[in-house]
């Protein structure tokens, strides 16, 4: 694969991606520490947010220290899949 495509490949990953795990990970965070660990809601969602920025950064490394950027793709969309599957399971505040 040419270096600039898998630049960009791997770019679009990091971005989008990062950002709508991180964004499904807020409200999973959220809901988890309102209903498992019993923390004010405004606080639950600060905490989630700021917990959120951890995900996306995890993912943004990762997208470029993988060497196999289709198997990153992949798993990446498997991932938000199931993550989109159960986000009905989650009750809103």
């Amino acid at each position: 694969m040419n270096k600039n495509v898998d630049i960009i490949l791997r770019s679009i990953a990091a971005v989008i991606g990062g950002y709508v795990l991180s964004a499904l990970s807020s409200i999973y965070l959220t809901y988890g520490l309102v209903n498992l660990l019993y923390i004010n809601d405004g606080v639950a969602v600060l905490s989630a947010s700021m917990l959120s920025y951890i995900v996306f950064f995890a993912f943004f490394i990762a997208s470029f220290a993988v060497s196999n950027i289709a198997k990153w793709l992949i798993f990446l969309i498997l991932l938000i899949a199931v993550a989109l599957l159960f986000l009905p399971l989650v009750d809103v505040l």
